[in-house]
Order: C-alpha cells, then structure tokens, then sequence
C-alpha cells in the first residue's frame, strides 16, 4: 500500500475544502465523522490532499491503524480519538475525509 505526503495541490481536487474526489468510496467503508462514540475501527484511506492529508499522516491516522472513538461533542464537532497512546482531536471537516472499516 502507498500512502504519500505532499504540500503538493492534487489537480484531481474538485473541491475548495482539501477533498479529493478521485476515488469513490471502498466497500464497506464510512467517514471517520459517522462512527459512534465507543467504536474501534480501522483507517483504510484518506481522502484530503496536500497540507490536510500530511497533518492527517502525522496525526497517526494512517492505513491500518487502529483507531478508538472516545467522545464526540454534542453537535458532532470535535471528534476525541485514540490512536496509540495519544488522544488527538479532529474537527468533523477533517473526519470527513478519513475512510474507515470495523477491524477485521
């Protein structure tokens, strides 16, 4: 699996909020953003480009990371997530963009 990072803009972006609309969802596959407090799941893909995708990266949400969903805010912005040892935040712009699956 190949998972690059770049401060380079995609020319596949269609979009003015960092979202790559190259490829359609996998199968199987949900937004970070949808998954319910209390979840464990596990990165497939991102779909953000240039400076989000390496922020995303270097959050440690990459491919095949396991991710806890520890608390979400009552209107679903931020999002708390456990990945390792750390808890990081995202905002619900930034979840958006992040495929995941239920581990396997």
């Amino acid at each position: 699996m190949r998972f690059f990072c770049s401060d380079k803009s995609c020319p596949d972006k269609k979009r003015e909020d960092g979202a790559c609309s190259k490829m359609p969802c996998q199968e199987g596959c949900i937004p970070l953003s949808e998954v319910k407090a209390g979840n464990c799941v596990c990165i497939r893909r991102h779909n953000g480009c240039g400076k989000m995708r390496k922020r995303l990266l270097d959050l440690g949400l990459t491919p095949q990371a396991l991710v806890d969903v520890v608390r979400k805010a009552p209107f679903g912005d931020p999002i708390f997530l456990k990945v390792g040892d750390s808890i990081i935040t995202l905002s619900e712009s930034e979840a958006v963009h992040v495929e995941v699956a239920l581990p396997e």
